[in-house]
């Protein structure tokens, strides 16, 4: 009798089990982040080794940006992997966690070790992708780094540019002065790529400079690219590390802090005389318009936000739709616009 139910027990917490894992698999395939999270501490519960939840737990937070925490469970994971795939997995997410809280010894170290092992086309696509942005792939082993307070510069041909200490001294003071804004906790220095052209890092990278990934504070960019819209790009989006950005607002900050000293009402009038565009449809379906056309909008409408009322503003930062932008601003907004728009038809 006593064996019966014993059984009986453990056949029901396999069923429970198999259940939160499935629930796990589907938050996962849905990048419901935080539910992985939470069905795999339920499965940890139950057997603090299973691997699935391990590096479910582990790659959720690392896709959050909460690195710190998802160290715990990958190095756990790390050290009772019993398959390739495993290992190959757990070393990939140990770089992305490493390189991101800015430990660069570590994160080398576990990038060479998941060379060694056989992974699946999706692991090996990640750390392919992961060396070409970090730094680590051999493309890279002629570059010259140099550290600087806030920035790390990775120059491929530092002979093509005229003054060096002055082109790092220039983006270590816009990063200063865009950060005194912002007041934004980087959880790294920034890594800044500087290609010798477009056409060099799109045979590499195979995008368009400049590029910003702002989650691990990794900037490409072009030789005579404004010298404070990929550092932007890193600050504002670290006043959160839950942001929730549009291609409006977003590209907005980074123009209006761009440092180029340009008039951004002169330059978005200019544009917005060719095609007058609603203001709400460009935040609201930014994705469906060119550079040209959203960009120095964008930066002059920002500039419009920020003389309205600057807290409210970086509250926006953090939660740009359009929707948020109406609680925020109340009835406010379409006024704000309004005249925005009126402006820019003078």
């Amino acid at each position: 009798m006593k064996k019966n139910i014993i059984s009986l027990l453990l056949l029901f917490l396999t069923c429970v089990s198999f259940s939160q894992k499935k629930e796990m698999s589907i938050a996962f395939k849905n990048a419901d982040y935080k539910n992985v999270i939470k069905y795999g501490k339920q499965i940890l519960k139950k057997d603090s080794l299973d691997l699935d939840a391990l590096l479910g737990i582990g790659k959720s937070y690392n896709a959050l940006n909460q690195y710190n925490k998802s160290l715990n469970y990958l190095l756990k994971l790390n050290k009772n992997a019993k398959k390739d795939w495993q290992f190959s997995w757990v070393n990939i997410e140990l770089v992305e966690a490493y390189f991101s809280t800015g430990n660069y010894r570590k994160a080398k170290e576990h990038y060479y070790k998941s060379l060694k092992y056989k992974g699946t086309k999706t692991s090996n696509k990640k750390i392919k992708k992961l060396s070409l942005l970090f730094g680590f792939d051999n493309v890279y082993k002629n570059w010259k780094t140099i550290e600087r307070k806030n920035i790390i510069f990775h120059f491929q041909d530092v002979s093509l540019i005229k003054n060096v200490s002055h082109y790092m001294k220039s983006r270590e003071n816009a990063f200063i002065n865009i950060n005194s804004f912002f007041s934004s906790k980087l959880p790294k220095k920034i890594d800044f790529f500087v290609w010798k052209s477009n056409d060099e890092a799109k045979k590499v990278l195979g995008i368009n400079l400049g590029i910003t990934f702002s989650k691990y504070c990794v900037s490409h960019n072009r030789i005579n690219q404004t010298i404070g819209h990929e550092i932007t790009h890193n600050i504002s989006f670290w006043i959160d590390n839950l942001i929730e950005r549009t291609r409006f607002i977003n590209e907005g900050i980074a123009v209006c802090f761009d440092n180029s000293n340009k008039n951004k009402l002169d330059l978005a009038k200019k544009v917005y005389h060719k095609d007058k565009v609603q203001i709400s449809k460009l935040w609201k379906d930014g994705n469906e318009y060119s550079e040209k056309e959203l960009y120095v909008i964008a930066g002059a409408f920002v500039e419009t936000l920020i003389q309205f009322d600057k807290d409210k503003f970086l509250e926006l930062c953090k939660n740009q739709s359009y929707g948020n932008a109406e609680i925020i601003y109340g009835k406010n907004l379409k006024n704000i616009i309004l005249n925005f728009e009126k402006e820019l038809c003078k």
